[in-house]
C-alpha cells in the first residue's frame, strides 16, 4: 500500500488523468482548439508542462529499458545453464572413454582370457561391497572367476545370470584371496577391511616385508589366476610378538568409481 503514496504513483496518476482528459476532449470536439491553444501558449507553460510530463516519460522508458534486462537476463541465464550441462556431459565423457582406453589397454596386453563388462550399479560411497555387472552367463562370467580393473584384482564373481553378474569387491570384509609378496614369494592372505582398505596377514613373523614391493595373487584358487596384481605393501602393522606378520596393502583402483572392468574367464 506505500506504492500510493511515492512520487511515481503520483506521476503515473496525473498521466492516466491527462489522457482520459484527451480522450474526453477528443470525443466532445475541444481537442483541436486545446492543441492551437498550446501553440500559442507562453513559454512559462510549456516549461511547466514539460516539467510533469518528461518524469512521466522517464518512468515509462525505465520500466520498459528493467523489463527488456530482465528478459535478457533470463535468456543468459538459460544459456550458461546450457553450457555448464554440456560441459559436465563433455567431461563425464571423457572421463569414461579414459577408463574405457586404460581398460582396452589391458586386455590388449593380457595374455588371459578376459571379458569386459561395464558396471551397471557402482559402489556409491561404499553402501555396498559388491558391484553389479552388465555381462553375465552369456558372455562366459560364471561363479568365483576373478575380477580386474586395469589388471589389479578388485573382487570376484559371486553370482551370475544371463546377462548380468555381481562382483563381491576385494575390499568387503568376507573377502579372502591368497596372495603372496612377489619380490619373496612369500605366501598370505589379502582380506579387506569394512571398504576400508586392503590388508596382507598371515605372512611367516620372519619373512622380511618393505614398503612399495608389490603384492598378487599366488594362484592356490584355480579360479583366480596367479600373478595378478592385488597392490602394493604400505605400511607395517603387526606386533613383533603376533604369530603372524600383517601389514595395509594399497590398491590404486578407485573403488568407489568403477565403469568398465574385466572378468578373467
Amino acid at each position: 500500500m506505500r506504492f500510493i503514496y511515492t512520487k511515481g504513483f503520483g506521476i503515473f496518476f496525473v498521466c492516466l488523468v491527462i489522457i482520459a482528459a484527451m480522450v474526453f476532449l477528443q470525443t466532445a470536439g475541444h481537442l483541436g482548439r486545446l492543441r492551437k491553444a498550446f501553440l500559442y501558449a507562453p513559454r512559462p507553460v510549456i516549461a511547466i508542462f514539460r516539467n510533469v510530463a518528461l518524469p512521466v516519460k522517464n518512468f515509462f522508458i525505465t520500466v520498459y529499458q528493467l523489463h527488456e534486462i530482465t528478459k535478457e537476463n533470463t535468456i543468459l541465464h538459460n544459456r550458461i545453464f546450457m553450457l555448464e550441462q554440456d560441459l559436465s556431459q563433455l567431461d563425464q565423457e571423457k572421463r569414461e572413454n579414459e577408463t574405457l582406453r586404460k581398460e582396452l589397454g589391458f586386455v590388449k596386453n593380457t595374455k588371459q582370457k578376459v571379458v569386459t563388462c561395464n558396471v551397471l550399479s557402482p559402489n556409491i560411497f561404499n553402501f555396498t561391497d559388491a558391484i553389479t555387472l552388465g555381462c553375465g552367463l552369456d558372455q562366459g562370467v560364471n561363479e568365483g572367476q576373478a575380477v580386474v580393473s586395469q589388471g589389479y584384482l578388485i573382487g570376484k564373481i559371486i553370482h551370475s545370470e544371463k546377462g548380468d553378474s555381481t562382483a563381491l569387491l576385494i575390499t568387503s570384509s568376507k573377502f579372502l584371496a591368497d596372495s603372496k609378496i612377489s619380490k619373496t614369494g612369500a605366501l598370505g592372505v589379502v582380506i579387506g577391511s569394512f571398504n576400508s582398505g586392503l590388508y596382507i596377514d598371515q605372512l611367516p613373523p620372519d619373512t622380511i616385508v618393505e614398503q612399495g614391493w608389490l603384492v598378487t595373487t599366488a594362484g592356490i584358487n584355480e579360479k583366480i589366476p596367479k600373478n595378478v596384481l592385488i597392490g602394493e605393501i604400505g605400511e607395517i602393522v603387526s606386533l613383533p610378538n603376533d604369530l603372524f606378520k600383517k601389514a595395509t596393502v594399497i590398491s590404486p583402483i578407485d573403488f568407489d568409481n568403477l565403469e568398465f572392468v574385466s572378468v578373467i574367464k
